[in-house]
């Protein structure tokens, strides 16, 4: 009997072994459902879709451009987005994270690369014990609108902002690869720039490593009190090429608070200001339809600071209307970018018919309301990194409506396009011809609202040869601008301290 009861208890020991170790080897992508935690744990981007490779060997992803609107490149941008959206099986602040949302914001690796204390980001230091703050987007100053207070319409039954404008915010973030780069190599440090810098030749920082991901997340922001919230719809491409930002499409969307309306309703934007309530009705389509979560106090007041009043408060709700996403896995890095749509089955330009035969049945709810634009190259057929040229070749159109479409002919002044002197608007650019001139040496100061502001240098789509003369006396941030957008001035800060001396 007492060999029984041993050999019994034995049993239940290997049991529970088996288990804990079944449990400790899950599978690339699976997640474990957590509780409640007071802290957001980065996780890598998850493998959802079946086939999807990340990082993709950058032979396969060139091959897959040697010919216009590839399968391949909407298959990977779709199996990134599926990555990014999926659970990452952390609750935080009541809301289930996102894997993108479990990434460290700019803001964050700002304060670690400005902590003495902090030489390398380790898992110790990773963690994330609050929601990544939200910015005003650069892409707003640069085309001088203004970003107005928050305003309630319509007898106080709708969010609206005064010009449409008002209540878009990004949260600029890393992946743990790409976060670790630039946080144990000092990136964001002036001095650590300027150490790269070569008189008479081209200066670099070192590359990303190529499970790099950076993605700049927009966000709508509407009233927790208001039962439904007015948000910009995209109408799609004008006719005639002209700036054309969400404060003039007169194209909206009504997000109902409460989730009344019937599951998979494709509403039909509303135009003017005083819609009636059967336009209303419906342009009307439920929060749940967006990528959403209720901001807390802490990012409420960051954004009051910034927009100098005390429209947002905690429990506002902050909608995903757009996404820029970019991977280093091939030199110039991959460019994906994903916008709202009313009917994603449908999406205006600049996404297409082809991205929506591509889009994996894996991608379910919310997610799967977004439509794609890419941008693997900058001109059509593919030119090298250096010495390629333009000169027959066909323009590659990939921006986002609710970031690029407002850009007007100033916006590119700095950097005018020879190839195609007409393309002067936003709706006629490239993520990667724009990003591939980030430098903190590219940029030009402007009177912003009458205070002196350094701007980036934009272009419209074209070939950027990377080892062109322009670049001479620069040092180019791997197309990174917000190394320069959020670069922490530590030269001036020892200059005034030596002062001091």
């Amino acid at each position: 009997m007492k060999k029984f009861r041993h050999l019994f208890v034995v049993g239940l020991l290997l049991v529970f072994v088996a288990v804990a170790v079944m449990c400790n080897n899950k599978k690339p992508g699976e997640t474990t459902t957590l509780k409640n935690t007071t802290v957001i744990t980065p996780v890598n981007l998850p493998s959802v879709v079946p086939g999807f490779t990340f990082p993709q060997d950058s032979t396969a992803i060139f091959s897959w451009l040697n010919t216009p609107n590839t399968p391949g490149v909407y298959a990977h941008a779709w199996g990134i987005w599926a990555g990014l959206t999926a659970q990452s099986g952390q609750v935080f602040q009541g809301d289930s994270i996102l894997v993108y949302q479990t990434w460290q914001g700019i803001n964050e690796l700002v304060n670690l690369s400005s902590s003495s204390s902090t030489k390398m980001l380790t898992k110790e230091n990773q963690v994330k014990r609050a929601r990544t703050l939200l910015s005003l987007p650069d892409q707003f100053a640069r085309t001088s609108l203004k970003n107005k207070l928050l305003q309630k319409g319509l007898s106080g039954k709708f969010t609206t902002g005064a010009d449409d404008t008002a209540a878009f915010f990004v949260g600029v973030s890393y992946n743990p690869p790409s976060a670790a780069h630039v946080v144990n190599n000092g990136l964001l440090k002036q001095s650590v720039q300027n150490v790269f810098l070569k008189t008479g030749s081209i200066g670099a920082i070192p590359a990303f490593p190529d499970s790099a991901i950076n993605i700049k997340p927009v966000y709508y922001i509407g009233k927790q009190s208001d039962s439904l919230i007015r948000i910009p719809a995209w109408p799609g491409e004008p006719l005639i090429p002209h700036t054309f930002g969400s404060n003039v499409w007169n194209s909206y969307v009504y997000a109902d608070v409460t989730n009344s309306q019937p599951k998979g309703k494709i509403p039909k934007p509303c135009r003017g200001i005083l819609p009636t309530k059967a336009q209303i009705d419906s342009a009307t389509c439920n929060v749940s339809d967006f990528i959403n979560y209720k901001i807390d106090a802490a990012t409420a007041n960051y954004i009051n600071q910034q927009q100098g009043g005390t429209s947002f408060a905690a429990g506002d709700i902050a909608l995903l209307v757009a996404m820029h996403v970019t991977t280093k896995e091939i030199s110039n890095w991959t460019w994906q970018t994903f916008y709202w749509a009313p009917n994603p089955a449908d999406p205006k330009l600049p996404s297409n018919q082809y991205a929506v035969n591509a889009r994996p049945a894996q991608l379910k709810g919310a997610a799967a309301h977004y439509a794609l634009s890419v941008a693997y190259t900058e001109v059509m057929p593919n030119q090298p990194v250096s010495g390629g040229s333009a000169k027959n070749a066909t323009p590659v159109i990939g921006y986002n409506p609710y970031l690029e479409a407002g850009f007007n002919p100033q916006t590119f002044i700095d950097y005018p396009n020879a190839w195609k002197p007409n393309f002067k608007y936003g709706i006629q650019t490239n993520c990667m011809s724009c990003h591939a001139l980030a430098s903190p040496q590219d940029t030009v100061i402007a009177q912003i609202q009458g205070q002196p502001t350094v701007l980036d240098i934009y272009a419209t789509d074209q070939y950027v040869d990377m080892k062109s003369n322009y670049f001479k006396n620069k040092v180019l941030l791997d197309f990174a601008w917000s190394l320069r957008d959020n670069v922490i001035d530590d030269v001036s800060s020892k200059a005034r301290s030596a002062k001091k001396k």
